[in-house]
């Protein structure tokens, strides 16, 4: 396998694209017996319905095959295992993943909107996503593995449609800082004593202006103003991405760190010394935000066919089972088993407000980040 990884040529940088591919024999098609129920006129004033037994060899549906192009937000090591579960259910099909920021990526698909080179856009910022959506960029999906996901969860033409949720949680060093002493509010990460002892995403970050979109609704400007004012403040160490929060967190550069919760169970399981706090779950506290990860077929696409088979398979049993076992992300798909150790959604307190009101948020929240000196 090849990675590299390619930016916005708006950012003049250029890196990755990892390429999947292998082969399999399509199975022969066998006999089957049908039950097809058809009307029969009788006397021309009554219908009665009769059962027809036939037998029909089906017609062998061609495997798809040909290649794919994917612009995505998500970290490497997160995606690659849905790329390879998907090359061996579709082996024919040649998947080039290209990766980059969400505003990177964002700008590009803009810059390409009347002669697309992605077919799919997959990323983790559902504000980035109705936003581009607003923009025109995707392409009306009626599958029916998007219109099974929830409303709230997707684009009413199912032009952009959630894979996965992610809680927003504080993870700790647990050589550093006792359970009794880590925060139990995200408001508490702007308190003197985490002095240069912070980690948290910037401004370029979907999830983090998701996480203060929700604060402004659910605790008004000022708090969500102090908050990022006492972010800057508390010298908190910002990041691009959730990956180097939590390396430096584990590595005891940094006693706390706000990331999506599924950073710390990838931390877990390679052994680093971390700890979970699930927020402000007290009487009276906003409660546990969650964001979602997304995905969106491009209008003018180039493979839009293959892109419905690949978004149908995301969204299936078996690529939702990927993103819980090995991301240990939470389903959008219901009855999909959790990877050992993480508790389900619904057991917390979870903050009131839905994904798409974030967005209706978002303007506002980041003029207010921009005042308050969000980097």
């Amino acid at each position: 396998m090849h990675f590299r990884r390619v930016l916005s040529p708006l950012a003049g940088l250029l890196a990755a694209a990892f390429v999947f591919s292998a082969c399999a024999p399509a199975a022969t098609p066998t006999p089957q017996i049908v039950r097809e129920t058809v009307e029969v006129p009788v006397r021309q004033t009554v219908t009665v319905r009769e059962t027809v037994v036939v037998e029909v060899t089906p017609t062998a549906l061609p495997e798809p095959q040909g290649e794919l192009t994917v612009y995505t937000t998500r970290a490497e090591s997160l995606f690659k295992p849905v790329i390879e579960a998907f090359n061996a259910a579709y082996p024919k099909v040649k998947v080039t993943v290209l990766s980059g920021s969400n505003s990177e990526l964002a700008a590009k698909i803009l810059e390409e909107q009347k002669n697309p080179v992605a077919d799919v856009f997959i990323n983790s910022d559902t504000l980035t996503m109705i936003d581009l959506a607003s923009k025109g960029v995707f392409q009306p999906n009626d599958s029916p593995a998007v219109t099974a996901v929830p409303p709230d969860y997707r684009a009413e033409d199912g032009s952009w449609v959630a894979l996965t949720l992610r809680a927003r949680v504080i993870m700790y060093n647990t050589e550093l800082v006792s359970p009794d002493e880590a925060p139990k509010s995200i408001f508490d990460l702007t308190d003197p004593k985490w002095k240069g002892k912070v980690g948290a995403t910037d401004s370029t970050s979907g999830a983090m202006m998701a996480n203060l979109a929700a604060i402004r609704k659910l605790a008004g400007d000022k708090k969500a103003e102090e908050f990022i004012a006492g972010l800057v403040a508390n010298d908190t160490r910002f990041f691009g991405g959730h990956t180097d929060i939590r390396k430096a967190v584990g590595a005891g550069e940094l006693k706390l760190g706000l990331v999506n919760h599924y950073y710390y169970f990838l931390s877990k399981a390679e052994g680093a010394p971390v700890g979970i706090v699930w927020p402000d779950q007290g009487e009276g506290q906003i409660g546990l935000i969650y964001n979602s990860t997304n995905a969106g077929i491009l209008k003018g696409a180039p493979h839009a066919d293959l892109a419905r088979v690949f978004v149908d398979f995301m969204l299936s049993p078996r690529g939702q089972r990927v993103y819980a076992e090995r991301n240990y992300e939470y389903p959008i798909l219901k009855d999909i088993a959790l990877a050992p150790g993480v508790p389900p959604l619904e057991s917390f307190r979870l903050a009131g407000i839905s994904l798409k009101l974030m967005w209706e948020e978002l303007e506002p929240t980041r003029a207010l980040a921009q005042k308050a000196g969000l980097p």
